[in-house]
Parts: structure tokens; C-alpha cells; sequence
């Protein structure tokens, strides 16, 4: 009778005293608009060059199009190394769509972010809509002074312009006319 009780205990206490399984990533769904609202940055990118450094992964991306925070046709994002720690598997000549958060020098995004290839992120391109292109302009780049617009009244829509808010005053005083014959 004692063998089964021993068993037990052992079994409890080797249960209790091994060493526990690796935990895996675990995010909560983000929405598009709230991972969007939760963002310092998001574009759209493809990954020209990916390479590892002792914490991270970190990938060169040819930004397309840009919704929020970015600024240059080139940027680097980094993520952890392993995907049990939430990093993201970036391959070179792959498109993703990224919700970056700025830190430790630079952008940086996770699985828990909502980053995801754009193949599989439809929903988001609905709620985002069309981004901007993000165009570097350089000190030796020559930037075009804006054309003057034409003055109102001179030609095209700007003719319409100079009509006066409340209307022709010939018109309201015929409508005043009118109002005071009726009433008699």
C-alpha cells in the first residue's frame, strides 16, 4: 500500500520540479484601426536585404507606400530573432505591410503588431486606403517653385468665384418684389 503512495508523491514532486516548456509568443488580435492608432509607423515594403545581429533580425525595406511616420524610400526595421520571442521570419524579395513602433534607435515590429505580408493583409489595405508615396528630396535636388493661380475672374472655374455670396443684388431685390405683390 505504501508503493502506490510513494509513486504518487515522487510523480507530483518530479512534476513540480521540472523545468517548464518554452513559452510561445502570444499577442491579442489587433484591428486594423487599432493597430493603426497603436503605430509610430506604417507602410507597405519590400525587403531588399535581411541580416542578424546578436538580438535581432533586421530588414532593409524599399518602402512603396507610406500611411504614417515614414519619410524615406529606404528604412530599417528590426525584429527579434526568434519567432517563440514574437519575431517575424523577413525574407529578402518579400512585400509586407508593417505597423512599427520606434525604440532602441530605430523602427522595430513584431508578430503581436499586426505586421503581416500583403498578400494576407486585405482587411488592412480596406481600412487604410491609398497610401503616400515617400519621395526623398535631397539638398541637391531642384525643387520647382509652385505655379501662380490665375486671379478670380480671369478664366476657367475661377470665373465662379467672384459671384457675391447672397447672390445678384437685381435678383434679391426682384424676389423682395415679388414676396410683397403676393401678399397683397
Amino acid at each position: 500500500m505504501r508503493t502506490p503512495h510513494l509513486t504518487l508523491a515522487f510523480a507530483l514532486g518530479a512534476a513540480l520540479v521540472s523545468p517548464s516548456p518554452a513559452a510561445a509568443c502570444s499577442c491579442v488580435e489587433l484591428t486594423p484601426e487599432g493597430a493603426f492608432q497603436g503605430a509610430d509607423a506604417v507602410f507597405e515594403g519590400r525587403v531588399t536585404e535581411v541580416r542578424e545581429e546578436a538580438d535581432a533580425r533586421v530588414a532593409v525595406f524599399s518602402v512603396v507606400q507610406q500611411w504614417k511616420g515614414v519619410e524615406t524610400e529606404t528604412l530599417e526595421l528590426r525584429t527579434p530573432l526568434a519567432g517563440s520571442m514574437c519575431g517575424l521570419g523577413f525574407e529578402a524579395e518579400t512585400s509586407w505591410l508593417v505597423y512599427a513602433e520606434r525604440g532602441g534607435g530605430g523602427l522595430q515590429a513584431g508578430l503581436c503588431s499586426r505586421t503581416r505580408r500583403v498578400e494576407d493583409a486585405d482587411d488592412d489595405r480596406v481600412y487604410l486606403g491609398a497610401g503616400e508615396v515617400p519621395i526623398e528630396v535631397g539638398a541637391d535636388d531642384e525643387v520647382e517653385p509652385p505655379q501662380a493661380r490665375p486671379a478670380a475672374g480671369q478664366a476657367g472655374c475661377a470665373s465662379c468665384s467672384v459671384a457675391p455670396v447672397g447672390g445678384h443684388p437685381w435678383a434679391l431685390l426682384g424676389l423682395l418684389g415679388l414676396l410683397l405683390w403676393r401678399r397683397r
